[in-house]
């Protein structure tokens, strides 16, 4: 049913630590009313990402920090249900960053359109969205792999992490991940086809489990997670190895006298190594490269993914705590709405 008010989750409050729900305010407005040159969009998915912890503790992150009282920022599936905009017709399905509410008016700037070709609607935001465009440029452009080489991947789980494990498989290498947890090890080596996997919260010694999974060295590390971690794979490189850093999760509500940080810098020197960090955001000319190239990828059977769908709005501030806890598996979702056409569900 279509919601009276606007629905919408503020960011209330600077974060100190590990984010709480309390971090967070509800409220209900009225709902937008478009202009000439706009479009009002009902939001029928948003995402919780865990790059957004960084910008909300006032510090500016790739992009500037969040101002308290601003609605919670995310990316968006949504249906144009009013259109004052040339280019936009009605029970168009659309992509966009249009936050944690159930409306929001667009001058149709950073939106595309869903092709319900390429897969359900949610890959549009999971995927074929930024986490699966991150492992694409970064695999594929910035940092590709050779056949035989061994690509090791942290949070091997996650959206960005299975996605690049994959892409490095199909380009050849022998792929090692790294996740908490005996579910998503396992989940990760039968579904995501990494040879070998390394649970961190049962091997201890990440880097001795490193030197046993790797023993001639990583060719190539795709770090997501920052931290202990980070080290143990510096330990464990090739001499002219190569290090992407994706995101920092292990870091990100840590205050900035408590970061791990890398240790060993003259590793870097010793053994020549490479390392790059990198927004997506920054490659956009790569996408229609990677949507076209992944979504024949999902078709064929080569590349899959996971979700994990919370349902309601009013339960995103409790899923993005959780996601820090490692309670998510697979691209984060929350489900507002269902698309009022059938056709485009």
């Amino acid at each position: 049913m279509q919601a009276e008010v606007n629905r919408q989750v503020l960011f209330s409050s600077l974060m100190t630590g590990e984010p709480k729900p309390e971090d967070f305010e509800w409220v209900e407005t009225p709902i937008p009313e478009p202009d000439e040159g706009e479009l009002l969009l009902r939001n029928l998915y948003v995402s919780y990402d865990p790059g957004s912890r960084g910008r909300l503790s006032g510090r500016n992150s790739y992009v500037p920090a969040k101002r308290v009282g601003e609605v919670m920022d995310a990316q968006s599936v949504s249906e144009v249900v009013l259109s004052r905009h040339p280019d936009w017709r009605v029970g168009e399905i659309v992509a966009g960053f249009h936050g944690w509410q159930d409306y929001a008016v667009s001058n149709g700037r950073r939106l595309r359109r869903v092709d319900p070709d390429w897969g359900p609607i949610t890959t549009a935001i999971g995927v074929l969205g930024t986490p699966g465009l991150t492992a694409y440029v970064g695999m594929r452009k910035l940092m590709p792999a050779s056949p035989g080489q061994t690509v090791l991947v942290s949070s091997a789980a996650g959206a960005v992490g299975s996605a690049a494990g994959q892409i490095a498989a199909i380009d050849g290498a022998r792929t090692v991940g790294i996740a908490g947890g005996r579910e998503k090890c396992a989940y990760a080596q039968e579904v995501y086809g990494f040879d070998r996997m390394i649970d961190y919260k049962a091997a201890g010694d990440v880097s001795g489990a490193l030197a046993d999974a790797c023993p001639e060295g990583v060719d190539l590390y795709f770090d997501n997670v920052g931290g202990p971690i980070l080290n143990a794979a510096v330990a464990n490189m090739k001499r002219f190895g190569r290090i992407l850093v994706c995101g920092q999760i292990a870091e990100y509500n840590l205050e900035p006298d408590r970061l791990t940080g890398l240790r060993d810098v003259t590793a870097l020197i010793g053994k020549r190594l490479t390392m790059r960090g990198f927004v997506v955001l920054d490659h956009a000319e790569f996408f229609a490269e990677a949507w076209q190239t992944m979504s024949e990828w999902i078709k064929t059977g080569r590349l899959t993914y996971r979700e994990h769908i919370v349902e309601g709005l009013e339960n995103a501030p409790r899923a993005f705590c959780g996601m820090f806890q490692g309670e998510n598996f697979g691209r984060g979702l929350v489900h507002i709405a269902d698309p009022s056409t059938p056709e485009n569900i």
